[in-house]
């Protein structure tokens, strides 16, 4: 359902804004989520579980040696995950994170299908 490898994306925080979630690395498998990256706050690793049916996920954020961010989205039918953070009770906002796709310079030579 989802690609494995590098991810990209933002989330919203209410006094700070958009800040950017530079490239980090999510695995899917059967239903699993596990990643790694670094970001604003710091490192931190990825737990977490998507429906195959549904594409909802819920996935957890550890920051190395500081707090959890818990992540519950859904597809936007662009590739695409969006949906809601949340620190506790009181801190939460939007977010968006999509994969990295190698798309073409526009430089490579043609390759003609014989």
């Amino acid at each position: 359902m989802y690609p494995s490898g590098p991810w990209e994306g933002f989330w919203v925080q209410e006094l700070y804004g958009r800040q950017p979630m530079t490239t980090f690395t999510l695995h899917f498998a059967t239903g699993e989520i596990t990643g790694e990256g670094k970001d604003v706050i710091g490192r931190f690793v990825f737990t977490g579980s998507y429906d195959v049916q549904t594409g909802e996920v819920v996935m957890m954020k550890q920051y190395l040696g500081k707090h959890q961010v818990w992540y519950r989205g859904t597809p936007d039918g662009e590739g695409c995950i969006q949906g809601t953070w949340s620190i506790g009770e009181n801190w939460k906002g939007p977010f968006l994170i999509k994969p990295v796709l190698h798309r073409p310079r526009g430089d490579e030579p043609i390759q003609e299908l014989g």
